[in-house]
């Protein structure tokens, strides 16, 4: 038996409807940013019940547009929470703005106690993220942010299907490869207004309204925007694979609950443990076939941030955290021998 830690998702219509896509290109069809990706934001929009969706060429331009749009600049504070992906931040480095790491809770996502803490004049957004798709801490940080004023990005990389998301200013997904839902790569923009959400889409392209140039030709430019728009391709995959979601997203609720049954902390991109003895885990459920690791890392501990900074949960946890697999292709009995796996080094090494 051998159990990835992460698995793709392709639909099998996907590879039909691309290569019917990439065949009519050679009849006069274009491959850029055309009808597919205007169907796959609607379509997305919705299944999940959104009105302002905007497709990029990843999760990581669309936390920079969400930055942009936020008017974040030299100066200016973003809290982030330590635990994350760097692409969580680095737009704030590059605006001149500067990265307040806030602590996580036991479950790795962020502190909302924490960032109450380090909220100052010079604070500009908040970022929750969903660590493995785990919203807690969202509906707080949502009620935090409206009662400072303040604009909150939601990075949802890992959150599609979960039970409450998409609820901030900017929430930003992610299409990479691995995750719920994929097109390869790829990115996805939710605005709550309609103006930021109009000006996202001028950024995404340079900054021309790409709509009035398609009907009248060359139109002013009028702000400094970005190569950072979907194409066809990508958005076929997209739609192919957005057929499936529900019931991935079904399968993945069944597997986190039978995590949690067995004692297991589990979300709907994957479920985690904590070990004292996590490396000799990761050898003994490797030998087993089954592969984990940590995934994500502190990011205050990169030179770019600005070095560790003391943060009482994320030092406890730093080394003890471990991500374990919830993919389609893992199903519920898997999920028992996993948990069996970790009862048993638990009774091993205690």
């Amino acid at each position: 038996m051998r159990i990835p830690l992460f698995k793709s998702y392709m639909a099998p219509s996907a590879a039909v409807k691309v290569a019917w896509l990439l065949w009519r290109s050679n009849q006069g069809t274009l491959l850029g940013e055309g009808p597919q990706v205007k169907a796959f934001e609607q379509e997305f929009a919705e299944m999940f019940g959104f009105k302002h969706v905007s497709a990029v060429n990843s999760g990581s331009t669309a936390l920079e547009l969400a930055y942009e749009l936020a008017e974040i600049t030299e100066g200016d504070e973003v809290i982030v929470p330590v635990l994350t992906h760097p692409a969580s931040g680095l737009p704030a480095l590059h605006r001149k703005a500067q990265v307040v790491f806030a602590d996580i809770e036991k479950d790795l996502n962020i502190s909302v106690d924490d960032v109450r803490k380090r909220i100052t004049p010079k604070t500009k957004a908040l970022v929750f993220v969903h660590f493995g798709g785990n919203n807690r801490g969202l509906r707080e940080m949502v009620a935090l942010a409206q009662e400072k004023n303040l604009f909150l990005i939601e990075d949802a990389a890992q959150a599609v299907g979960s039970e409450y998301w998409g609820k901030s200013d900017f929430t930003c997904v992610s299409l990479q490869a691995i995750k719920t839902l994929t097109t390869g790569d790829g990115g996805l923009i939710i605005c709550k207004d309609q103006k930021l959400h109009e000006k996202g889409k001028r950024l995404r392209w340079f900054g021309y309204d790409r709509d009035a140039k398609q009907k009248l030709g060359d139109t002013d430019l009028v702000e400094a925007g970005y190569k950072y728009h979907m194409n066809d391709i990508t958005a076929t995959i997209g739609r192919a694979n957005l057929r499936s979601i529900q019931k991935i997203i079904a399968h993945r609720k069944k597997l986190a609950e039978e995590y949690k049954k067995n004692g297991v902390e589990a979300s709907i991109w994957f479920a985690h443990v904590l070990s004292p003895q996590r490396e000799e885990l990761i050898d003994f459920l490797k030998g087993k076939g089954i592969h984990s690791g940590d995934y994500h890392y502190r990011n205050d501990k990169y030179t770019i941030f600005g070095g560790k900074k003391p943060l009482p949960t994320m030092d406890a946890l730093e080394t003890q955290y471990l991500i374990l697999p919830l993919h389609h292709g893992v199903s519920v009995k898997d999920v028992r021998y996993i948990c069996s796996l970790v009862r048993e080094f638990a009774g091993f090494t205690k």
